[in-house]
């Protein structure tokens, strides 16, 4: 796998800890950025705050996304993602625990690229991430760095 970051948005350490595993066996774990609230994963994509050093925090060229956190919600971070003119490019994943079909039905209204229901199997779930990043990542626009208009 090319080294593309990929910024998961996810207050579960439980789940995290998954997720680093699954990126271990993909060979993937230096392409992963995790941050673990809807008000940190918009500061991490404006450069602002904690995440204004792009060698550090590079700019992602995959979202996967949680619907249920702290604070800004993932439709909130989602709609702020499509808001702004440079993030039309980027793909965003909603990994949501929720099968409700509301949710999949808002998710694709505010411009989700896909929608996946977290499985409980860790083989499923590479399987899945395989197959998210051999669609997303080959079409994922590279954004070079400099001034920007991010409205927080």
């Amino acid at each position: 796998m090319t080294q593309k970051t990929i910024l998961y948005v996810e207050d579960s350490d439980v789940d995290v800890f998954f997720m680093q595993r699954v990126f271990e066996k993909l060979d993937a774990l230096d392409c992963l950025r995790v941050v673990h609230n809807g008000e940190n994963a918009i500061l991490y994509l404006a450069g602002v705050g904690g995440f204004g050093n792009r060698q550090a925090f590079p700019l992602p060229a995959l979202v996967l996304l949680d619907l249920n956190l702290p604070g800004k919600q993932g439709f909130d971070v989602l709609e702020w993602i499509r808001q702004q003119p440079q993030f039309q490019w980027l793909p965003v994943v909603i990994f949501s625990a929720s099968a409700l079909e509301a949710d999949r039905k808002r998710a694709k209204e505010l411009g989700a690229n896909d929608y996946i229901v977290k499985p409980n199997d860790m083989t499923r779930v590479s399987d899945l991430l395989s197959s998210v990043f051999s669609r997303f990542l080959n079409i994922a626009a590279h954004v070079e760095d400099g001034p920007r208009s991010v409205v927080l």
